[in-house]
């Protein structure tokens, strides 16, 4: 039932006092185990597995703030800053209701900067839904990062599948004539120097209603969605 799940405040609530109080295993409790967290390091992207997350040793970071940037019945996104060896850090986590519990499945960090960037992360997000709208796998890829993985929820179970997948079915469904006809009807992104978050929805050719949730790195190539998680929201 439903009024029985936890609620995202309460999520973030529990997640951001262990990371303020540097515990680790309550940390990374809220962090879905195929999570993979990206920045930039010397102008090349850089993953860092949940499990080599869990094995470095944790920090407290009693400044952590956190705020909502996006959020919907089953997924969200959210920001935090927080000051490390004396730089301010920032990052975007992509949250999901999974079996009535919110974790962590995608995030992005990099040194807190100005809402200088969301210009760039518009570009990529347009991109995506040129790619969608013609079923351009090209166009896809210069979109996605190709480590990435797309993510949607099904019975409330995290389902993956990687770039190139989607772009065989982008072009199987462009040699069935299949209907790619897409409404925008919001969107949002905001980008801080190399980090970004983006939230869109969107009616389908059936009149369906979906969200996508992606965040993204400023690479060498330009602005790439490192997480991408999309789902039915009507």
């Amino acid at each position: 039932m439903l009024d029985t799940c936890e609620t995202l405040p309460a999520a973030i609530a529990t997640y951001a006092q262990a990371f303020r109080n540097g515990d680790a295993a309550a940390t990374l409790a809220r962090v879905q185990p195929s999570t993979v967290v990206y920045a930039m390091d010397g102008g090349e992207v850089v993953g860092q597995t949940r499990a080599a997350w869990k094995a470095a040793s944790a920090q407290p970071a009693p400044d952590l703030a956190t705020e909502v940037v996006s959020e919907g019945p089953r997924t969200a996104i959210v920001t935090g800053r927080w000051t490390q060896a004396g730089v301010a850090r920032r990052d975007y986590a992509l949250w999901a209701r999974l079996e009535c519990c919110w974790r962590i499945v995608g995030r992005v960090v990099g040194p807190d900067s100005p809402r200088d960037a969301a210009d760039g992360v518009r570009a990529a997000v347009g991109l995506k839904l040129r790619a969608d709208a013609g079923w351009d796998p090209v166009a896809l890829a210069q979109a996605i990062e190709p480590r990435a993985l797309v993510i949607t929820l099904d019975d409330e179970q995290l389902v993956a599948a990687s770039v190139a997948d989607w772009q065989a079915r982008y072009g199987a469904r462009a040699k069935a004539n299949y209907p790619s006809k897409q409404t925008v009807v919001a969107r949002a992104e905001e980008g801080r120097g190399d980090i970004g978050a983006a939230t869109w929805t969107f009616r389908s050719a059936s009149g369906a209603t979906y969200a996508d949730r992606a965040l993204l790195l400023r690479t060498r190539e330009g602005w790439r969605m490192l997480a991408l998680l999309w789902v039915r929201e009507d």
